[in-house]
């Protein structure tokens, strides 16, 4: 599984792999572990977790947009959710800290570099209900504490899954002074690297 996982990383991070490795790596994991894995291995191209490279990679420009690698942070006293990976901040978090401090529109290019669409959409209530309950009247720009002083509430939902790590990132967000809410989240897994691949495996016991 560990085998996978690299290829994985490296195949994400690289934009695809170049297609002469791609075609080596596919035939060393058959040969080594069955042919049976073709089935494996399509659905890890279906997923966008293992394919060939097209073009230049966007990592470095996603890794330095948002800030993604924090080099000088402190294990022992952290500053910056990259602590949960000893240095890379997860970029879900990343979005959620983006998206509460002043919305996506700084960086709409960014976003336009990810997989899949983006889109922000704001939800707000009528009169009374603002009258009434001015703290429940959450707008993610302004992110912060009621006029009650009552602490905002968030709902971060995770579609796939959601690991520990970026669980723990979001605990640390919401401890800090500048982060006056608070977190629930709602996820259809929690995952791990190998439970993640596990799903996309057809025989995941052949590959340890």
């Amino acid at each position: 599984m560990s085998v996978l996982r690299l290829l994985c990383l490296f195949s994400i991070t690289g934009g695809g792999v170049p297609k002469k490795q791609f075609e080596y790596f596919r035939r060393e994991l058959l040969q080594t572990y069955g042919y049976e894995h073709l089935f494996t291995l399509n659905n890890l191209e279906k997923a966008g977790l293992f394919r060939v490279q097209e073009g230049k990679s966007p990592w470095p420009l996603i890794k330095k947009s948002l800030r993604l690698a924090v080099e000088d942070n402190d294990d022992s006293n952290p500053k910056d959710i990259a602590y949960v990976y000893s240095g890379y901040a997860p970029m879900s978090i990343r979005l959620v800290q983006h998206a509460l401090k002043g919305g996506w529109g700084a960086i709409d290019e960014t976003l336009r570099l990810l997989p899949g669409p983006a889109f922000q959409k704001k939800q707000l209530l009528d009169a009374s209900i603002q009258s009434d309950s001015p703290a429940d009247h959450f707008h993610y720009e302004n992110a912060g504490a009621g006029q009650d002083g009552r602490r905002s509430l968030v709902l971060v939902v995770f579609i796939g899954g959601v690991t520990f790590a970026e669980i723990s990132a979001l605990r640390f967000l919401s401890k800090q002074e500048d982060m006056k809410c608070d977190f629930i989240v709602a996820t259809t897994k929690l995952v791990n690297g190998s439970s993640l691949l596990e799903t996309l495996t057809d025989d995941p016991l052949s590959l340890r």
